[in-house]
C-alpha cells in the first residue's frame, strides 16, 4: 500500500509514553474534544501534560485543527504512519476523545484497512453508535462514580476511588504496562471490565 499525504497535512502521532510503553498512538486536546459535561473534565490527567509539555500541547492542537479542517488528510496521515511502521497495537486518544459519529466511522474504516493491527479506544462518548465496528477495534466505555452508561454491551474501564459500588468484583486491575499486558484490547473476548486507580 502506498499512501502519500502533503507534509503540511500530516497528523502528529506518538510512538508511546512511560505509561503505555511503545504503543503507537494519537491524541487530541483534553476537554475541548470530549463530550460536554463529563465528570473528569476538572481533574483530567491530560490537562497537566497539556499545560506542562509544550511539545505535546502543540501536537495535540495541531491534530485537533487538522481533524476539523481536513478529516481526510488527518486519517490518511495516520494510515500512512501505520503502513510504514506496521504496529501490532494502536491506541486512539491517549488525550481527548472521538468528537462525533462521522469521526468514529472514519476510525472504523481505517481499522478495516489494517486488519492485522489491533486498535483500542477508551471513550466517554457513550451516546455514539458503536455498531458495525471491525473485529480488530476494541471499544471500552470509561466510567466514573455515579456516571456512565451501564446498558450498552461493551467492556468498561472503571475509575476507582472507593466510592462506586457498580464496579464488578472480577474487574481486572490495570497493571500500568500496556505494551507488555495488552489485556484491554481483549476485554470483550474475556467478558471482563478493567479498573484504574484515580490518576
Amino acid at each position: 500500500m502506498s499512501i502519500v499525504t502533503p507534509a503540511r497535512a500530516v497528523p502528529k502521532l506518538s510512538p508511546g509514553n512511560s505509561k503505555i510503553g511503545k504503543v503507537l498512538n494519537i491524541s487530541l486536546p483534553p476537554v475541548v474534544s470530549c463530550a460536554a459535561g463529563i465528570p473528569c473534565a476538572r481533574l483530567c490527567y491530560a490537562r497537566k501534560a497539556f499545560r506542562n509539555y509544550p511539545t505535546a500541547r502543540e501536537a495535540w492542537e495541531h491534530n485537533w485543527e487538522l481533524l476539523q479542517s481536513d478529516r481526510d488528510a488527518f486519517l490518511a496521515g495516520i494510515a500512512e504512519r501505520i503502513d510504514q511502521e506496521e504496529p501490532e497495537l494502536f491506541r486512539w486518544w491517549v488525550s481527548g476523545d472521538t468528537p462525533d459519529q462521522d469521526c468514529l466511522r472514519c476510525q472504523f474504516d481505517l481499522a478495516r484497512m489494517f486488519p492485522r493491527v489491533r486498535f483500542l479506544q477508551f471513550t466517554k462518548q457513550h451516546a455514539l453508535d458503536f455498531r458495525g465496528r471491525p473485529r480488530n477495534f476494541a471499544i471500552v466505555l470509561s466510567m466514573w462514580p455515579n456516571w456512565g452508561d451501564t446498558r450498552k454491551r461493551l467492556p468498561r474501564a472503571w475509575m476507582h476511588d472507593g466510592t462506586d459500588p457498580r464496579i464488578p468484583a472480577d474487574a481486572i486491575r490495570c497493571s500500568g504496562k500496556c505494551e507488555t499486558c495488552g489485556i484491554c484490547w481483549d476485554l470483550a473476548k474475556l467478558g471482563r471490565d478493567v479498573v484504574f486507580a484515580k490518576h
